[in-house]
């Protein structure tokens, strides 16, 4: 049957069914890209003792977490369980019972608690953890250590997530101090709206403090998260410190941004707070002395990083207990009980930045550049640079033991928690004896030095080529020129054999 002519309408109607449109590139498609420059840092340490090489008798082995990762694509995650002065990491006998590994070459008693991960293969992808997990004796006393980096490729230009987690076994030191059960973590990562989050958290459960039970808690919480982007100024973050069931010689008080009050009050609120400077001195008379945070020193915000640094109790024994000698090292320092840290130094411009802890464990963040040159060499050059921190006082992540900058990961393949923090959430509100702090309206200063290592001002070995340099290098336009060539390409396959069709049928 001969088809008559088409109306001219129909024509163009026809034609312009079969017009594809270029398509743009999917954002949705892809994870979101970090700052051109960026060092997201967390650690955390539930009880130290450290500065000392003598400590009173007792079998106390607790965790500690440090990790940082940035745009150079180096990675490192660590957790460990240690002595509260951080001199020993070896675990034996009963202690371990049960001990089964992940990533490790040797798994067996005596075993030294550390896990270690890292990246550090430039933008390749790659996966390092390692874990060691035991019962300890009768399946009553557990502990664990795990530390993962993973990234699925593009590492650098995405985030190579930093995970760290730690727990460790009831145990004291005699006459100082006991616990029920302590635990750390952190996590490094990027969320859906391209926000870098470092999240740190530190707990102990059921302390007791002194010979006779002075002071004791049922738990103590420390908590930082930082967040920020790549632009100025938008970087903030949280401290969150909570203590459960707090009492000082058999009183119940509570810990508010103000001071320390009685939890059950009195006939007026400053009476409430006299009534526990009192406690405080009653319990100093005794040779022991409570020393609280500083609440404004918690949040540090500059246009281009935060530091949020959460710490929990500090004691002082003024006197000895027991038979430990009252000029023994350990009573020079005091004993820390609770302490996390986050730090995100986000920007997007082309500069090299670091974190480091120092010689009293405070956070140094340094910042050099800018920079513009391309890498030069293979990807094995982008190195973490950050130089050690000071050699007077043992601190998270600079000990002897425990190094600044964990080393070389595990050989597991076990697959990466599913964790991810996610959007941020507000700090929540306390309740039943919990304390609960938020960030200061007016944050201190921070400490930001210059880079002492001379690679920190080579270019040639730090700096991130220019998107002109990868499109050239690569051959590319951009993803909206290969879109728009692919699709005036298809549509042009698609409309040739239609309009022959066409001219032959309406002639």
């Amino acid at each position: 049957m001969k088809l008559g002519r088409l109306p001219r309408g129909l024509v163009v109607a026809a034609v312009a069914a079969v017009t594809v449109v270029p398509l743009a590139a999917s954002a949705a498609s892809a994870a979101p890209a970090a700052p051109t420059a960026y060092t997201v840092y967390g650690s955390a340490q539930p009880l130290s003792w450290a500065g000392s090489s003598s400590l009173p008798v007792g079998d106390l082995h607790v965790p500690a977490v440090v990790g940082k990762t940035n745009n150079f694509a180096v990675a490192n995650s660590y957790a460990d369980l240690a002595n509260p002065d951080e001199t020993s990491h070896t675990m034996s006998g009963e202690a371990i019972s049960g001990l089964a590994c992940t990533g490790y070459e040797v798994c067996k008693d005596p075993f030294n608690m550390i896990a270690k991960a890292a990246h550090s293969a430039g933008p390749e992808a790659g996966h390092g953890e390692q874990a060691a997990s035991f019962g300890g004796k009768d399946g009553k006393f557990p502990g664990h250590i795990s530390a993962v980096t993973d990234c699925p490729g593009n590492c650098g230009d995405q985030i190579v997530r930093s995970v760290s987690n730690a727990a460790g076994p009831a145990g004291g030191l005699a006459g100082y101090v006991s616990i029920g059960s302590s635990s750390a973590s952190h996590d490094l990562n990027i969320d859906d709206k391209g926000r870098l989050i470092s999240t740190a958290t530190s707990e102990l459960d059921n302390v007791s403090i002194g010979p006779k039970n002075e002071v004791h808690f049922s738990r103590l919480v420390t908590t930082s998260q930082a967040f920020g982007s790549g632009a100025e100024n938008t970087k903030d973050g949280r401290a969150d410190l909570r203590i459960a069931d707090f009492f000082i010689l058999d009183n119940p008080v509570e810990l508010t941004r103000a001071g320390l009050r009685l939890a059950n009050g009195g006939p007026s609120e400053q009476e409430a707070y006299d009534g526990a400077k009192v406690l405080l001195q009653k319990l100093k008379d005794r040779g022991i002395t409570l020393e609280l945070p500083n609440f404004d020193a918690q949040l540090v915000k500059t246009p281009d990083h935060v530091t949020v640094d959460t710490q929990g109790l500090r004691v002082r024994f003024e006197q000895n207990v027991g038979t430990v000698n009252a000029s023994a090292p350990a009573l020079n320092y005091p004993l820390e009980l609770g302490h996390a840290t986050a730090v995100v130094v986000a920007l997007d411009i082309n500069r090299n930045t670091d974190v480091n802890k120092d010689s009293n464990g405070g956070v140094v963040v340094q910042t050099t550049g800018p920079t513009s040159a391309p890498v030069a060499g293979p990807p094995a050059a982008r190195t973490d640079k950050g130089g050690p921190a000071g050699p007077n006082r043992p601190t998270p992540g600079n000990s002897p033991n425990r190094p600044n900058t964990p080393a070389s990961p595990g050989a597991g393949k076990a697959n990466t928690p599913s964790s991810n923090p996610g959007t941020v959430s507000p700090a929540p509100s306390g309740s039943n004896g919990e304390a609960v702090t938020n960030p200061p309206a007016d944050p201190g200063a921070s400490t930001i030095g210059n880079g002492t290592d001379p690679a920190f001002s080579d270019p040639t070995k730090t700096a991130l080529p220019s998107v002109k340099d990868l499109e050239r290098n690569l051959g590319l336009r951009g993803a909206h020129s290969v879109s728009r060539a692919f699709g005036a390409f298809f549509g042009l396959g698609l409309i040739l054999p239609l309009a022959r069709f066409l001219i032959r049928r309406l002639g």
